[in-house]
């Protein structure tokens, strides 16, 4: 398969830097909401640029016209996805996206029986989570097939754009995600720490709802799904205070709130914040007995992470390697995809650390 790329968000900060990347690896369209900054980059790249916003149906079926896959870089995604996927699916193009809002990516699932039944493959998360991490939890499965339970850790953030923060401040809930036997439930802020090692000794880390208790188990087939990050004590002791005033107040000030503090977050983490702002991941695999396997996968920063996994799923998908319906990266491309696209290394983990709660 071949044929043109349309990337919608092109201008904002993943969208720019995945753009760049891509001139002259693929026919590229840009596409945004901004007629003036796409005709800016549009002009500096030498690339074609057409602006359309999402309010109306027949508007974005006009805008993605004449492509084969639909790259969307816009964000927050719980805006873009779902009118761009739609769009796509009644055009007969595939859609992707780098969003990693979980309530998306159920909702995205929601549309795989009418992807399939148009020939159309709906693949979200081509970013650091979940692309990079999808591909941890295959590769752990891959060698422990007795896994029944899965805990990921994620090293601390240390890079961050606005439209990150503001997505983030966004999802703002009561209650963290975990899938248990199969299904989703809440669970309180701050209620599961735990241990991870990630190369230089144990870190304590909390559960947050990241998008793989959604797509863990289609890609793995393990019904139970922990996802924990790094944060700093006094942020872990923020982090539960939050949830227990938010119980009292309602979770929709805090994210009002938070949305406006990320406001004032730098546009641009900048280039020697993201040289250090590499994450490691660590898979805890469990079986039936509880014994616990380790495997960390080392990547990028998330915006590098990002740009080099987009760019090898665009490759591979051009190359026929769509699927019709919702899919995953690592269920499509495999454990190896994210070495394949430059962006990660595996490497077995011998030291023990505390089984999950």
């Amino acid at each position: 398969m071949t044929g043109r790329v349309l990337l919608y968000g092109a201008t904002g900060y993943t969208g720019e830097a995945l753009a760049r990347h891509l001139v002259g690896k693929v026919e590229l369209m840009l596409a945004g909401r901004n007629p003036d900054r796409l005709a800016q980059l549009g002009a500096e790249l030498g690339l074609p640029w057409r602006a359309f916003d999402l309010a109306h149906p027949e508007t974005v079926a006009a805008g993605i016209r004449d492509c084969a896959v639909l790259f969307n870089a816009a964000g927050p995604c719980a805006d873009t996805a779902i009118p761009l996927a739609k769009a796509s699916l009644a055009r007969g193009i595939h859609y992707l996206d780098v969003g990693g809002e979980w309530p998306v990516f159920e909702a995205l699932m929601e549309l795989s029986d009418a992807a399939q039944a148009s020939g159309v493959m709906v693949m979200p998360g081509l970013g650091l989570t979940i692309a990079a991490s999808d591909c941890l939890m295959k590769r752990a499965v891959e060698r422990w097939p007795d896994t029944v339970r899965l805990c990921l850790g994620i090293s601390r953030a240390h890079a961050m754009s606005r439209g990150s923060a503001i997505t983030a401040a966004r999802l703002f809930e009561q209650q963290v995600m975990v899938r248990r036997s199969g299904r989703l439930e809440g669970v309180p802020l701050g209620s599961l720490t735990r241990p991870f090692d990630f190369g230089d000794g144990l870190r304590e880390t909390t559960a947050m709802s990241w998008a793989d208790v959604v797509t863990g188990e289609h890609t793995t087939g393990v019904k139970d799904i922990e996802v924990y990050s790094e944060i700093p004590w006094w942020q872990r002791a923020g982090w539960r205070a939050s949830g227990i005033y938010a119980s009292l107040t309602g979770a929709g000030a805090w994210r009002s709130a938070g949305a406006a503090l990320a406001q004032a977050w730098p546009q641009d983490p900048g280039e020697q914040v993201r040289n250090r702002g590499r994450y490691t991941m660590v898979v805890e695999a469990l079986d039936r007995w509880r014994r616990p396997r380790w495997l960390r996968l080392h990547t990028h920063d998330g915006y590098g992470t990002t740009v080099l996994v987009a760019a090898e799923a665009l490759r591979q998908i051009l190359a026929g390697a769509a699927q019709p319906g919702f899919q995953t990266p690592a269920g499509i491309f495999g454990s190896s995809f994210v070495e394949q696209a430059g962006a990660g290394t595996f490497e077995p983990v011998n030291r023990s650390s505390a089984a999950c709660g």
